[in-house]
């Protein structure tokens, strides 16, 4: 069983590897995992101790649907080059990402060269396609709407998407923004101001044509700041719901460390294995 582990944003594959060392410890030793560096070096990645020693990598240059596509292109270059791989467990950005690629793929009815995801404190997942929730923000960009102040009223009425798309946002990048300086996002004035190609497009239910039908387990601390764990709820509401298993741990944003814990992931994720072979079955049936 050969899974490939992505990092988060500020980190590296040791990191995770070091990040991941007591859950390795209960996985069966036919696993192989092989951990890997984002592409681009940046600077120390939020919640990364000092103790820590870079270089640090990020799996994407920024958020804008060419930044996505262009982090999509890497993995797909690593999948093919490093693999073939039954799995990916994704932590933080590379979980993100992980979610951002499985759609991609999907809405191009491409092959996906993976079966299962283990994705653990999922960040805000982003699509490469430019064209998701556009007339929502043209809406916005016409009214000027300020989607980062919440003190005072802005004076114009919104469409129930409208003020759906505004919520999520607050309640999670907004929010990660305001609490973490080292949290990293763009200036949420590119809504209102920027060019419309470099505005992130975040991914929830209401803006996809179809949730994402591969087996995935979505794993996070019920102690992670609220913010996180509300991005990691968005990940998993993305996910086709009977293709979906959630596991909560007493930590805060990383990998579980109780060896109770780890095992109900590990359950979880012997279930996504299962799923996941007849998930490739099916799929292998269609583009046939």
């Amino acid at each position: 069983m050969k899974i490939l582990c992505l990092h988060g944003v500020g980190s590296s594959g040791a990191i995770l590897e070091t990040q991941m060392a007591n859950f390795r410890r209960e996985l069966d030793p036919s696993y192989e995992l092989v951990f890997v560096d984002g592409p681009f070096e940046c600077e120390r990645g939020p919640g990364v101790p000092e103790y820590r020693i870079g270089p640090f990598f990020s799996h994407t240059q920024g958020y804008s649907p060419v930044d996505i596509a262009q982090a999509i292109g890497y993995l797909e270059d690593i999948l093919e080059d490093e693999g073939p791989f039954d799995g990916i467990f994704g932590f933080s950005q590379g979980a993100a990402l992980t979610l951002s690629y499985f759609y991609q793929q999907q809405t191009a009815a491409n092959p996906l060269r993976v079966n299962f995801a283990c994705l653990f404190s999922t960040a805000m997942p982003c699509s490469p396609d430019a064209g998701i929730g556009d007339a929502i923000i043209s809406k916005l960009r016409a009214l000027e709407y300020d989607i980062a102040d919440r003190a005072r009223c802005n004076g114009q009425d919104l469409t129930m998407a409208e003020q759906e798309f505004v919520n999520v946002l607050q309640q999670t990048v907004v929010d990660a923004a305001d609490n973490d300086p080292l949290f990293p996002w763009i200036d949420m004035d590119v809504y209102r101001y920027g060019e419309q190609d470099a505005i992130p497009r975040v991914m929830y239910p209401s803006l996809l044509a179809r949730k994402i039908q591969i087996p995935t387990v979505h794993v996070w601390g019920q102690n992670d700041f609220e913010y996180m764990i509300k991005m990691a709820k968005v990940a998993r509401s993305i996910c086709e719901e009977c293709m979906v298993k959630t596991v909560l741990h007493t930590g805060l944003h990383d990998i579980p460390k109780r060896q109770t814990e780890i095992k109900a992931v590990l359950r979880s994720l012997d279930w996504a294995m299962i799923q996941g072979q007849g998930w490739s079955s099916a799929s292998d049936a269609a583009i046939l």
